[in-house]
């Protein structure tokens, strides 16, 4: 069997394309969507670009595998025929040509000037390559060429012809950009639920900066009204992270999450041409009386999005209409805070707060960036907040909470049982997951800077933890490996279930080599965790399953709740869509 690798080497031999015959049939492309070449379609499935008229032209009839502008591809052909790579000209786009390899492996370049296949980038102007390939041999490609005149048998189907679930998911997109844009992106990490598909157009160019920005979509927190059954869901939206029109988006569903309502902003900057100060990080809690609280951090200075002030709203009408925002006093200045008490701190909760504290009262994980006076380095730290009477239904301005392992008792990267690497943004231990265990314990996922997620438990509610050490698969056994990435944890059963089986997702891979911990957040792996009370680790978990197999933009800034008795994880997709996967019991087999 031969085996194709696209590197720089050999050079061209022109053939003319009127010499092509039949398409040669290719082992199924998964990751793909089979197109024909025309004017105007869409040529990857997570860009914009659009094939241009002299390409359609040159390529006319020839079906093309419309996937990731990041290339990877590969297939085992399976079939005699002919094959076309569309490839940037060597001189006009010589970084990323893969013309010479192509002539090295038996290709030959089809007579006719250089055409531009789209966009407006000189280095997108392209030759089309041309074989006769034979069974047997397989092809493996990189960024960017595209695979042109195969048969399509065998091949995944047109739209039309997908099975029913892929057909409802994809009606979601009616009417939006990526309909044409991006026709089959949402598909690929297998969402149940559609919440949110961007009204705006990726291409910044082409936006109306008078309406709310919503192509970045962040943070997303669902949450399930128990008592009449409603579906409330919050998220930080804007037109890119962190940009001005950075805002708090609001929608629901009444209809067990099938069809939502067009969000609202409750409070952030409506849009780009009238902009005002960012929000940020919500975070929702729902009272026992059905008052529906949204607490967020409010941007007060010209400092990044994670400075700021607590700021609030409430509905008693299922988020119809929010009271006027108003302040949530910090009562509290930490050793890590800025030491000017003019400047707000710098804080982020990035799960929605759930009810494991004291008396059922609501509890969150904090990540506080900043650099204490004792600290060698600046970086990130945990601690932990209860909410001590939002069921009193109490003003904003009256929430009160108490501080939990602050200051030097904070969960801290440099503690790290065993951790010798020291990644050059500095230490960190972030973003906390929590779950509450059997015999009461909380047990504590984080993402860190030291190559691993960390855990840490609480044996008083939350008052004090354990010094942080790397997640292992049972005592005595593997690490997993984990980026400076989300690395989201949930009771299978329910948030606030303590039912002993357990779930979290990682990315299963780290470069120690390397000398940062922010390194590529490619697919995610599923581990299911079982209690074992007598354990050191408490939590011991299966090996990997691949549960998103997106090979780059999984920030998975989750949340999780039962759905009409099934678990639903809530994941925000490239930070561009808004969609819900069943989490069911195969998962756990």
């Amino acid at each position: 069997m031969k085996v194709w690798k696209v590197w720089i080497s050999a050079a061209t031999v022109a053939v003319g394309l009127t010499a092509c015959g039949g398409g040669a049939r290719l082992s199924p492309v998964q990751d793909a969507e089979v197109c024909v070449c025309s004017n105007g379609v869409a040529v990857f499935c997570d860009r914009s670009y659009a094939m241009t008229a002299i390409a359609a032209e040159r390529l006319v009839g020839k079906t093309f595998f419309r996937r990731t502008i990041e290339g990877g591809f590969s297939a085992e052909v399976v079939g005699d025929g002919e094959l076309l790579v569309v490839t940037p000209n060597e001189k006009y786009g010589h970084a990323l040509s893969q013309g010479k390899a192509l002539a090295g492996l038996g290709f030959a370049k089809v007579d006719g000037k250089p055409f531009q296949a789209f966009g407006d980038h000189s280095c997108d102007i392209a030759d089309i390559w041309r074989k006769d390939v034979r069974k047997g041999e397989r092809l493996e490609l990189g960024k960017w060429a595209l695979v042109c005149g195969f048969d399509r048998e065998g091949q995944p189907p047109p739209n039309e012809a997908l099975p029913a679930k892929e057909r409802r998911i994809l009606a979601y997109l009616k009417g939006t950009p990526s309909e044409t844009e991006a026709p089959r992106d949402i598909l690929v990490n297998h969402p149940d639920y559609v919440v949110f598909v961007p009204k705006q157009p990726r291409d910044a160019g082409r936006r109306d900066w008078s309406k709310p920005g919503d192509t970045y979509n962040d943070h997303f927190q669902v949450i399930n009204n128990p008592s009449n059954g409603l579906l409330y869901a919050f998220w930080t939206q804007a037109s890119g992270e962190c940009a001005i029109d950075q805002h708090i988006a609001f929608s629901k569903s009444a209809d067990k999450g099938v069809t939502w309502t067009p969000p609202i902003a409750i409070a952030g900057s409506p849009n780009k041409r009238t902009p005002t100060l960012i929000a940020s990080w919500q975070q929702p809690m729902l009272a026992r009386s059905g008052r529906l609280y949204c607490l967020w951090n409010q941007q007060t200075t010209s400092r990044r999005p994670h400075c700021g002030m607590m700021f609030g709203s409430f509905s008693d009408d299922d988020g119809g209409t929010w009271s006027a925002p108003k302040l949530v006093p910090f009562t509290q200045r930490m050793d890590i805070d800025p030491a000017d008490d003019h400047i707000p701190p710098s804080w982020c909760n990035w799960q929605r707060p759930l009810r494991l504290g004291e008396g059922g009262r609501f509890f969150v994980g904090c990540s506080r960036h900043g650099k204490a006076p004792y600290d060698s380095h600046g970086g990130c730290k945990v601690e932990f907040w209860q909410f001590e009477n939002i069921d009193e239904n109490p003003p904003v301005a009256d929430i009160r909470l108490s501080y939990f392992a602050t200051n030097c008792d904070a969960l801290d990267a440099t503690k790290v049982v065993g951790n010798t690497f020291v990644p050059r943004e500095g230490p960190a231990i972030e973003e906390a997951g929590i779950v509450k265990l059997p015999d009461g314990r909380l047990f504590a996922l984080m993402r860190s800077s030291v190559g691993h997620p960390v855990w840490s438990q609480s044996r008083d509610c939350g008052r004090t933890w354990s010094v942080a050490k790397p997640l292992l698969d049972r005592d005595g056994g593997k690490a997993f490996l984990h980026p400076r990435s989300p690395c989201p944890i949930y009771d299978w059963k329910g948030p606030e279930a303590a039912s002993g089986t357990y779930f979290a997702l990682i990315h299963n891979t780290f470069d120690f080599n390397s000398n940062t911990a922010y390194q590529p957040r490619g697919q995610l792996f599923l581990i299911a965790g079982r209690f074992m009370p007598d354990a050191e680790q408490p939590i011991w978990f299966s090996s990997p399953k691949l549960f998103a197999p997106r090979k780059n933009g999984n920030s998975f800034y989750t949340s999780y709740c039962i759905v009409d008795g099934k678990g639903v994880l809530w994941y925000n997709d490239r930070k561009f869509y808004l969609c819900g996967r069943i989490v069911g019991p195969e998962w756990f087999k």
